[in-house]
């Protein structure tokens, strides 16, 4: 070849060479490859009808043989098949090619070069001749194979040795340069006839070889569209065909068929694959711009098509740009895979374009407008599933290759779930839903209602060579120096497909879905908040109506934050959309269920839920389990109290024991989760299943709450443990934190009250467990106080502010007034928290008092529940009652606040009458010096009559315990008159009062009365004295001094004795 070529022409030799040895032609089958001979056993094809004679053609056939193998051949580029390409001759049909019913005479049979003329004029659209029929019905007119088959002599016949010639020149005659248009079509053609069989091998030879070239040049089109006489461009020649419709009728579109012919010349021809690489890449360039309000399904059809071909599918893979990024906003953006995964309803054009004037919007516009946005996220989250599933089938490497890529997307979004989120750094929530929704119908295979697979997600995962990146999540218990020794010792092999997929949807979750959730729940708030702020805002517009400068700015800014406001409350109501899909919420579900044993095994060492969990688990905690990230567990909270709230009835068709057994394993463990709020979630996730749901229906968990043996043998006391444990959470919030922690755990305990078993349990416990028995008592006698006395002082305040207000407020200064509203609305609030909880509180003493009076009669418990019964009763039935009543009338206290005084009063008369059996109780109740009164009992009995609070026979009962208790302080008096004064070291350094038990502090070496440092150890590890840590087994008892106080007490009672013998007998 000459050295002057250039460079376009020597590729373009090259690529003409490789036609010179092509594969045989294609056979009838449509399944058969494109290249392999036909079989000669298929007796059953139908002979093709002979085709009219086109441009004069010669019914000779010899003539027209002999002429086609003498023709030179001049200068056109010529392909011709070697001898190899020959086809076997198949067994020819006897009959005639055609036939004309009715027709007296039987026409001469069409010769085969007659037929290979029309037929090649048809199949690809072409003539040889101007001003023929066929020229006037918009075929192509070769006139420059024309013109050189006349320059040469040669008969104007289509053949397929000219055919490479003809389709040079009719695709380079393409309408806007665009060869595909053309030749696509044609091969359409060839397809179409080749799926119809006949028996003439000599027919199949020229549609396989028509087939053969029409590919080859279709390559060309695609890898050198130069050849034809086009610029180069930017644009890939194949990506705009690829968005072309298969079903189109001007069969420009690329079918699977094509595909498939395309990708069987990978190994003959190394240029196809980069090419189809770099169509994708441009399709992937161009659907980044678009969003799910554009025309985007094209795109999902073209790559719909491509991997449904294995190897085109493990192909694009392999793009240079298919997992490039790092940059978490831009990945979805510029990695392949990355625009179709963003295309959401979420996206903030689409979520206006379905909630445009939110606020005005009526509750069926709405729904109906969320059942449309669901049913656009349930097609795009089809065809996302459906692609994904043909890339991990495609091959091995394939499935590598999308795993890091889904890998890295999560990796690299850490950052969603931070307290303060900048949109403009992150993946948007569109792309992480849709990444956490195809992760979760990957998993439907693997997660089956049994948990059969669950052994196959391997502990060691993050011990090998992780995709997903922990190292700095917080761990569940352990902290970074440990984590990263821990993890420092790799473990050899590699993770099955099962693990990767496990590990990776729950970082999905993570950073995806209940990123999702948590946003919706601040969006409320915020939403909330600018209401407030745009009403606040337009109250101020009179301030402007006189200055039309100032009042244009004014209504320009407040339409702007009405704008932003607008943008929120669409959000809101995508979210809603997306995130109440049932079936994907089932999906979720299962998840979480999956998480949640699989957790339970590897902490416990179980094979659950084959095999039984035992509480507690071991003191020595597996490393595995230590080491894992916190949000293994936050998924599971977060994803169960959204569902709870939102959908509660996916949760029964769905729901196993393991969720319940999470809760009650790492409450009643709780050393092995460190995060006091991780634990706090599983108490929520139990309180929001005992929740009644709508239409009165019983909460989610209450049936296995009260059926479940693991719920009855362990859950009373893990809450109440955790009662005890919320006291201390060691956050800046704590106080706050226990009254709502504490709140849950009542409403739970309400819950399985009734149920005989835990009144049983629970009796059990004080019995058995004294000591943390009357460390939750003393907690919870602390609490009672505490909200009692907020709840009480504020509406003290309140009274005050308001009455305040009514006498002194018009003489006010505006800012002065402005701020005595502000305090009285504050006030208000706290009243109705603090009221809440009150009623709570009081209704679990009630309870308890009722099952347990021993328990609550306890030395070290006794007094302070007497003092504080005495003092609350003289809040509700003293002189200083009236200072409660607030807001004019108690009906609106009870709907402002939840404060009914009476029922109040009947509270604690009830806590008082469930008590009264045991003497002491009655002793504590007399000794009260702050509050006892006899009267106030009295008076506290008339309100009860008077406002019929509790029964006749409690009355009565009330009335001999007003008895017993005046009875009490005169003999308690009448005793401390006999001891006269009592020696300083007799009496308890705290409470000043004589000691019964004195026990010697280790540390101090003060000695106290038992009773009084047991109870303050109940809310003081420490040395009351020196602050040194003491516990309840390290005091010594002071036998001693208990000795000399008995004998002090004898004594005293002796001369009381020999003195009222000596005024009998004087008397007498």
């Amino acid at each position: 070849m000459s050295d002057t070529l250039s460079d376009a022409e020597k590729i373009r030799n090259k690529r003409l060479a490789k036609l010179q040895n092509p594969v045989a032609s294609a056979g009838p089958s449509s399944g058969e490859s494109p290249g392999s001979p036909p079989t000669s056993s298929n007796p059953s094809r139908a002979q093709s009808p002979s085709l009219p004679t086109q441009d004069g053609a010669s019914n000779d056939t010899s003539a027209s043989a002999t002429q086609s193998s003498q023709q030179p051949e001049g200068k056109r580029i010529k392909i011709t098949p070697t001898a190899s390409a020959s086809v076997p001759e198949r067994p020819r049909s006897t009959g005639p090619s055609s036939s004309q019913p009715n027709s007296p005479a039987k026409p001469s049979p069409q010769s085969i070069e007659d037929f290979e003329h029309q037929v090649l004029g048809i199949l690809f659209n072409v003539t040889l001749k101007e001003g023929t029929l066929e020229a006037k019905d918009r075929r192509i007119v070769l006139s420059g194979l024309r013109d050189e088959l006349q320059d040469e002599g040669k008969e104007l016949r289509l053949h397929t040795g000219i055919l490479d010639q003809a389709l040079l020149e009719a695709a380079s005659k393409a309408e806007q340069q665009r060869p595909l248009d053309y030749l696509v079509p044609c091969w359409s053609r060839i397809q179409d006839r080749m799926k119809k069989p006949d028996p003439d091998t000599r027919k199949w030879d020229i549609y396989g070889e028509a087939k053969r070239l029409c590919i080859s040049y279709c390559i060309f089109a695609i890898t050198m569209p130069e050849m034809f006489g086009i610029d180069s461009s930017e644009e890939t020649p194949l990506a705009r065909q690829l968005l072309l419709s298969p079903d189109d009728s001007s069969r420009r579109g690329i079918t699977p068929e094509f595909l498939k012919d395309l990708s069987g010349k990978f190994d003959e021809d190394d240029s196809i694959k980069p090419a189809l690489i770099a169509a994708v890449e441009e399709l992937s360039a161009k659907l980044s711009s678009k969003d799910a309000n554009g025309e985007f399904q094209p795109y999902f059809t073209a790559l719909r098509n491509l991997v449904d071909n294995k190897a085109i599918a493990a192909a694009i893979t392999e793009s240079s740009i298919f997992n490039a990024s790092e940059d978490p906003a831009q990945f979805e953006k510029t990695t392949l895979l990355g625009p179709w995964f963003r295309l959401s309803p979420l996206q903030p054009n689409v979520t206006m374009s379905y909630f445009s004037s939110p606020k005005t919007r009526d509750h069926g516009y709405i729904s109906n407008s969320q059942s449309s946005l669901r049913m656009m996220q349930n097609m795009i989250q089809w065809e996302l599933d459906y692609i994904t599933g043909k890339i991990l089938h495609a091959s091995t490497d394939a499935k590598n290759r999308f795993l890091d890529w889904v890998a890295t997307a999560l990796n690299i979004n850490h950052k969603r779930r931070a307290m303060q989120v900048d949109p403009e750094q992150v993946a948007s929530d569109g792309f992480m839903f849709n990444l956490t929704s195809t992760l979760d119908k990957l998993c439907v295979p693997i997660m089956n209602i049994d948990f059969r697979k669950i052994h196959t997600f391997h502990g060691e995962y993050f011990q090998r060579n992780p995709r997903v990146d922990i190292k700095e999540e917080t761990k569940i218990n352990a902290d970074q120096h440990a984590s990263d020794a821990f993890y420092s010792k790799k473990l050899d092999g590699n993770s099955n497909f099962n693990s990767e997929l496990f590990f990776l949807t729950i970082a999905s979750h993570q950073y995806g879905s209940e990123s999702l959730t948590s946003k919706l729940d601040q969006l409320e708030k915020d939403l909330k908040h600018m209401e407030q702020n745009i009403e606040r805002v337009e109250g101020e517009r009179e301030r402007w109506m006189s200055n039309p400068a100032q009042l244009r700015l004014f209504e320009q800014a407040l339409k702007k934050y009405r704008d932003k406001f607008d943008l929120g409350l669409a959000l809101k109501y995508s979210l809603q959309a997306v995130l109440l899909d049932e079936q994907w919420q089932i999906r979720s579900i299962e998840v979480i269920r999956h998480i949640a044993v699989w957790l339970l095994r590897v902490a416990s060492g179980v094979n659950y839920p084959q095999e039984k969990i035992k509480l507690p688990l071991t003191q020595q905690q597996p490393e595995v389990f230590q080491n894992l990230p916190e949000y293994f567990l936050d998924v599971i909270i977060s994803n169960f109290k959204f569902v709870s709230w939102a959908m509660p009835h996916t949760i029964t068709a769905t729901l196993g024991d393991e969720l319940v057994m999470l809760c009650i394993t790492f409450l009643e463990s709780s050393s092995y989760v460190k995060n006091p709020y991780l634990k706090a979630g599983l108490v929520s996730m139990l309180y929001r299943g005992t929740l009644d749901r709508p239409g009165g229906q019983r909460g989610v968990l209450v049936d296995l709450l009260n059926s479940m043996p693991f719920a009855n043998e362990y859950l009373l006391h893990a809450v109440m443990k955790f009662y005890i444990e919320a006291e201390h959470t060691g956050a800046h919030t704590q106080f706050f934190d226990k009254f709502n922690i504490r709140y849950e755990i009542f409403q739970i305990i309400k819950c399985i009250w009734p149920n005989t078993l835990y009144r049983k349990k629970l009796s059990n416990q004080a019995t058995q467990n004294q000591d943390f028995f009357v460390q939750f008592v003393n907690l919870l006698l602390n609490d009672v106080t505490y909200v009692l006395d907020e709840s009480f002082g504020a509406f003290k305040t309140i009274r005050s502010i308001q009455e305040q207000l009514r006498s002194e407020g018009d003489m006010m200064e505006p800012s002065t007034r402005e701020q005595r509203e502000e305090h009285l609305a504050t006030t208000q609030r706290s009243a109705r928290s603090y009221m809440q909880l009150t009623n709570e509180t009081m209704a679990m003493l009630k309870l308890f008092t009722a099952a347990l009076a021993d328990s609550f009669t306890m030395p070290e418990i006794v007094q302070r529940l007497a003092d504080m019964l005495n003092y609350n009763l003289d809040a509700m039935a003293g002189p200083k009652s009236s200072e409660l009543k607030v807001e004019g009338n108690v009906q609106l206290m009870v709907e402002k606040y939840g404060f009914d005084p009476k029922v109040v009063l009947s509270e604690i008369a009830k806590i008082y009458l469930n008590l009264m059996n045991k003497q002491n109780f009655i002793t504590a109740i007399a000794r009260d010096g702050r509050s006892y009164r006899p009267e106030l009992f009295k008076q506290a009995a008339d309100l009860l009559r008077q406002h019929r609070l509790t029964p006749e026979e409690d009355l009565r009962r009330w009335d001999r315990l007003r008895k017993q208790v005046q009875e009490a302080k005169e003999a308690d008096q009448q005793a401390e008159e006999d001891l006269g004064e009592i020696p300083e070291d007799f009496l308890d350094p705290l409470m000043y009062t004589l000691m019964e038990d004195p026990v010697i502090l280790p540390s101090s070496k003060i000695s106290i009365d038992r009773s009084t440092i047991r109870s303050h150890l109940l809310s003081d590890p420490h040395d009351p004295f020196n602050r040194v840590p003491l516990k309840m087994e390290d005091v010594l008892p002071d036998t001693e001094l208990k000795a000399k106080i008995e004998a002090f007490k004898a004594e005293r009672r002796g001369k009381k004795a020999s003195a009222t013998e000596q005024m009998d007998m004087s008397a007498d």
